[in-house]
């Protein structure tokens, strides 16, 4: 995974704690498909520009009226600008995409899309599961903007994200590291 210094590694759900997620008193799924993260670039551009529009373009459309190709289009090439732009890859094949910016003072989950056809098997689950057990390493909160009627809410609120704010169509969202009491971890 892209980190906030520039180093770079796959990252597997096998990384979370015993190919389990462990976040105050609520165990997760287990482990789905792994999956690899690498550095988006030019050659992947059709395939998530396909993805971004099958994943978003009824929430686009909803919170906007409208939301064409070429302004989808125009959206991905700023994206891939970056630098933070990763592939999301299960067996071989672009399931989705992801950024995630790491700053000093908190994570912000900037996209995280997942091809339908991808959907409903839990691998945007472990993915956001894998950002937050890092996040509570580090000892940072996450924080993301999703749009209000955007099914994934209910996940980000079942992982424990509380809203902070809204703006328009979209709702701002924080994540808050706690200590495993159990444990004795400190976060």
């Amino acid at each position: 995974m892209t980190r906030h210094n520039g180093n770079e590694r796959p990252l597997t759900c096998d990384d979370a704690v015993g190919g389990r997620s462990r976040l105050g008193d609520t165990d997760y799924p287990p482990p789905v498909s792994a999956y690899q993260l690498r550095a988006a670039d030019d050659q992947n551009r059709e395939d998530l520009l396909r993805i971004h529009l099958a994943a978003m373009s009824a929430h686009l459309v909803a919170a906007f009226g409208e939301w064409s190709q070429a302004q989808a289009s125009e959206h991905l090439d700023g994206w891939l600008r970056t630098g933070r732009a990763q592939v999301i890859v299960v067996d071989d094949v672009i399931a989705g995409l992801l950024d995630v910016a790491w700053r000093p003072d908190a994570v912000h989950l900037v996209r995280i899309e997942i091809d339908p056809s991808f959907q409903g098997r839990g691998i945007g689950t472990r993915i956001v599961v894998d950002v937050l057990a890092e996040a509570r390493r580090r000892g940072l909160p996450v924080r993301l903007d999703v749009f209000i009627a955007n099914p994934a809410r209910r996940l980000y609120e079942r992982l424990g994200f509380h809203e902070t704010g809204r703006d328009g169509p979209s709702v701002s969202m924080e994540w808050q590291p706690v200590a495993d009491l159990r444990s004795g971890e400190a976060p």
